[in-house]
């Protein structure tokens, strides 16, 4: 009988293999587990994939929030820079003036500072409106109020000059003291705007926005004192700023109850005696400048001699170019000048500064007479 020969590595220590169509109960469960470690990476892969989505998204979302809070800063401080470039441009123009005045006309320097007072208005109306990111509501604060600040300062500084022109007491050092109101602005800026700005800022990661400077009128030299009294001196003694000043006697006319005649240099007329007579005298302004209290006198000579009679009138203001009339009455004439030629001389002026007075004065003749 044969002996059958035993392999160490058989499958079954027996000697029987089954058959190898025969499934092994090992297939399934590996067959299973498979299909699970397969399930396993597919989940896996998954949520790395929906990991990178939803990082994706929140990038993206802090990307656009962070975009849209440099946009809010870049656009805020581009408000900003403009009105400084704005009002820095103001302050040339303004120093430029007070170095050459006389290079204006009297109507030219005042239509000048009206300008630049009404341009820096403008541009505190404009910075006022500017809308701030909320991280920076206290410096828009600051910002806005300097600017009208600076407005006061040219208003003040129109209506000095405007004094100034027109001949009143105003001193460089008054002048001086208005610096203040347009140097503080940028003072003030620097330290309340400029600083606190560029930390809040980075505070909040914004790196590539520059905050503007404001140094202009800080380093200008417009209120040098020196430059002022340079200022004021020219001003004054130029005609050209100072203006003309002039008044004319236009006409006289003789006014009684019986009616009006007009009296003529070199011409003798027949007024009716009147206890109401009263002599109406028209003066024109024949000079560029407004006059105030311009004096009018009227000087009645009797015949046979004597003293004069004299009454004195004014016009309280008459515009370059005007004319305007005042009344000479209250003559308390005798009854001895009935009926005789008596001599009125009339002068009108002269204002202060009037260099021509050949047109000032007038001399009329007339016969007072009898109804």
């Amino acid at each position: 009988m044969g002996v059958r020969r035993v392999d160490f590595f058989d499958d079954d220590a027996t000697g029987q293999r089954p058959p190898a169509d025969t499934p092994s109960p090992e297939r399934p469960a590996r067959r299973r587990s498979n299909r699970r470690r397969s399930r396993i990476q597919r989940i896996v892969i998954l949520a790395a994939i929906l990991f990178l989505i939803v990082f994706a998204l929140a990038w993206w979302a802090r990307s656009c929030q962070q975009n849209r809070k440099v946009g809010s800063y870049r656009s805020y401080l581009d408000g900003v820079s403009t009105a400084i470039t704005d009002s820095s441009a103001l302050g040339k123009q303004l120093d430029q003036l007070v170095a050459n005045p006389t290079k204006f006309s009297r109507k030219q320097l005042i239509g000048k500072l009206d300008e630049l007072s009404d341009k820096q208005a403008e541009i505190a109306v404009r910075a006022d409106r500017l809308e701030p990111p909320d991280t920076l509501k206290a410096e828009q604060g600051v910002f806005a109020a300097g600017m009208r600040v600076r407005s006061d300062g040219f208003k003040l500084l129109r209506a000095a000059m405007t004094a100034a022109l027109g001949k009143k007491k105003v001193t460089a050092a008054g002048l001086s003291a208005l610096a203040a109101y347009f140097a503080g602005p940028d003072a003030y800026y620097m330290d309340l705007f400029y600083t606190p700005t560029r930390k809040v800022m980075s505070d909040d990661g914004v790196t590539d926005v520059a905050v503007p400077t404001s140094t202009s009128y800080l380093n200008a030299k417009t209120f040098d004192r020196l430059r002022l009294e340079s200022m004021l001196s020219r001003v004054r003694s130029s005609s050209k700023l100072s203006g003309i000043h002039g008044v004319g006697l236009v006409s006289v006319v003789a006014t009684t109850e019986s009616g009006k005649v007009p009296l003529a240099a070199g011409k003798t007329v027949n007024v009716p005696a009147s206890a109401q007579l009263s002599f109406v005298v028209k003066v024109q302004n024949q000079g560029d400048v407004a006059e105030k209290s311009v004096p009018v006198v009227a000087t009645l000579a009797l015949p046979g001699g004597g003293s004069p009679l004299v009454q004195e009138g004014s016009i309280a203001t008459v515009a370059p170019g005007q004319a305007k009339t005042v009344t000479i009455q209250g003559f308390a004439i005798p009854s001895e000048a009935l009926s005789k030629i008596c001599t009125l001389k009339v002068k009108a002026g002269p204002v202060p500064e009037e260099r021509v007075l050949s047109n000032n004065t007038g001399e009329y003749k007339f016969l007072l007479q009898l109804k």
